[in-house]
């Protein structure tokens, strides 16, 4: 079996460096077309790998035209059997050249959830994805549910959640652990709080900065880790402004950190709380978090919908809700018993749920259906 694996504006993705691995020892023959990402991580794990890669830019999905009409030319050449695409311009681009090219199997995976604000232009694009595509990837039942309201019919719907290398969140490399305390927190300041996100307005980080500043009144040695910070996300001026008001010793901003898997061991407790059920449409974060044994304080988002028991694998807040986020970190703080539990039973959870084999088992087999 032939596959095309398309993917636009990618640096650092273990997800899709794992899967291509996994896809090659299982005997499928796998090339990449890369969008608006030479050079990246990605591409050069690729490259070093011995993947066949192609590279492609493509500036806006309005002025896609020539980067269709490339796609298709290295489609044509590589004459898969199926093509699986992956985040927008991958979609609108790969979509598009494997129709025209002719390639009877077409998927792409839906990564985002139910935007704040969905305009005309989004509402268009997804019309035309979902009918372009043969079969579309839910990765949620969010995203599923998303779909379905969308009127794609059940038979070209496939859910397939994401698959973790847990081990490797479970037992950290104590030297690396070692590196990133001594990169991100020289001076060991207690409590560590952590958010990993982009800096977008749905992502609810803003409420979370608001709790961690009152949170600061009992502990102000506390420090407050956020990584995926972006000058040019749709929220940073407004983050940008609150950070202002914490003195500078409590908080690290980082914008890239590669090792995912040793990150988590950096935080005490972790906070992650989207704004609303439907705009994560997965949320790895949840899953990592919890994989790495690391407390955290969550809004039920996403994949978190599916399952987060509150009290039992983690805790739960309202949205947008900064008081109630400030309380929680408040009681993980004080109550050891609870942070042990929480720990145990998220371990568990995720265990049960997303393993990584599980994973590759059911793309294996929708590619062959």
């Amino acid at each position: 079996m032939k596959i095309c694996i398309i993917i636009s504006d990618i640096d650092k993705a273990v997800y899709f460096e794992q899967t291509a691995l996994a896809l090659r020892n299982e005997g499928t023959d796998v090339s990449y077309i890369l969008i608006n990402c030479p050079h990246k991580n990605l591409h050069l794990f690729l490259k070093e790998n011995d993947f066949p890669v192609f590279t492609l830019e493509a500036p806006s999905l309005m002025k896609s035209r020539k980067a269709i009409w490339e796609c298709k030319t290295i489609l044509k050449q590589l004459n898969p059997d199926l093509v699986h695409c992956h985040l927008a311009h991958a979609n609108w681009i790969g979509l598009w050249a494997a129709k025209f090219a002719r390639v009877k199997t077409r998927i792409y995976t839906r990564h985002s959830g139910k935007p704040l604000n969905l305009g005309w232009k989004e509402r268009i694009i997804d019309k035309i994805q979902n009918r372009l595509a043969t079969k579309i990837v839910s990765i949620s039942r969010n995203i599923d549910d998303l779909l379905k309201s969308q009127g794609v019919p059940n038979d070209k719907r496939v859910l397939i959640h994401h698959g973790f290398d847990l081990n490797k969140f479970s037992n950290p490399n104590p030297t690396e652990v070692e590196r990133l305390n001594q990169q991100y927190n020289p001076n060991k300041q207690q409590p560590v709080f952590g958010i990993i996100a982009r800096w977008m307005e749905w992502k609810g980080i803003q409420y979370s900065i608001s709790a961690f500043k009152e949170l600061l009144k009992h502990y102000p040695d506390a420090l407050l880790c956020l990584f995926g910070a972006s000058d040019n996300a749709d929220y940073s001026a407004e983050i940008k402004k609150m950070l202002h008001q914490i003195p500078e010793k409590n908080v690290c901003v980082v914008s890239f950190e590669s090792n995912v898997f040793d990150l988590y061991q950096l935080f005490d407790s972790y906070i992650h709380v989207p704004v609303n059920p439907n705009c994560e449409a997965f949320g790895q974060t949840y899953v990592e978090a919890l994989a790495a044994g690391i407390p955290s304080v969550f809004t039920l988002s996403g994949i978190a919908q599916e399952f987060i028991v509150p009290e039992e694998n983690a805790l739960i807040v309202p949205f947008k809700d900064s008081k109630a986020i400030y309380e929680a970190m408040l009681r993980l703080m004080n109550d050891s018993l609870l942070r042990e539990k929480l720990a145990a039973k998220g371990l568990q959870s995720v265990s049960q749920i997303f393993s990584f084999d599980e994973y590759i088992r059911n793309l294996q087999k929708l590619y062959r259906s």
